[in-house]
């Protein structure tokens, strides 16, 4: 009987959560002045699993857990599946916000992940609804909070290979999973990096900002 309250609740969470639409994300403004053309450049390698994403895939195939091994499968799938948002996201970011889009390419932009914390925001919500076997979930209680913290790394260069801006800012990103008005696991964790990610750009887009006029001279400069 226990199982099968948990299996429906896991059910419910399923069908019953908001789909994942990163058009709900706060975008900045874009620059007054923006920067000549450049080309997005994404280090998808900086982007892509951590270690302790994958630590744990070997052990689970060797242990024929099939539940641990489809944990561990779908947190790796899930991170690539970031990766692939924050790629998206990026040139989105460069082209509606701090480059010209038409024109002759004036250089590119790398982009890549520092530092990066991520995971539960407390635990507390998952205890209350193991205790009530799901019940409280069922009336819009959060299963959990996911968060996400990372350092966003962006370096302008010139047609010449040559690092014209270098530029990080850190952002924070949260999502519940929940029934009605959240979200699934998976899409928790997409929305709570990309929520950090456009916090960061934002940051790094500032800061641009406030150089605008010397890097655009130095790009102009390098044709």
């Amino acid at each position: 009987m226990k199982n099968f309250i948990v299996l429906l609740g896991i059910i419910l969470l399923t069908v019953s959560c908001k789909s994942l639409q990163f058009s709900s994300l706060n975008r900045s403004s874009p620059l007054e002045k923006k920067l000549p053309p450049l080309e997005p450049a994404f280090d998808t390698e900086s982007f892509a699993l951590h270690y302790s994403d994958l630590y744990d895939v070997p052990s689970m195939i060797l242990s024929r857990n099939a539940t641990a091994m489809n944990t561990a499968i779908n947190n790796a799938t899930t991170e690539l599946k970031i990766a692939e948002d924050t790629k998206r996201i990026f040139a989105s970011e460069l082209i509606r916000n701090i480059s010209e889009s038409v024109g002759e390419t004036a250089g590119y932009v790398v982009c890549r992940r520092g530092i990066r914390s991520k995971g539960i925001k407390t635990y507390i919500n998952p205890i209350v609804s193991w205790l009530t076997l799901g019940i409280a979930n069922v009336f819009g209680y959060t299963y959990a909070t996911h968060r996400d913290e990372l350092e966003v790394v962006v370096d302008i260069y010139d047609l010449n290979d040559k690092v014209v801006g270098s530029y990080t800012a850190m952002g924070y990103g949260e999502a519940k999973v929940r029934f009605y008005k959240g979200y699934t696991t998976t899409d928790a964790r997409r929305l709570a990096h990309a929520h950090a990610f456009t916090e960061a750009m934002a940051g790094i887009k500032d800061q641009i900002m406030k150089n605008q006029i010397e890097l655009s001279n130095l790009l102009t400069k390098a044709d």
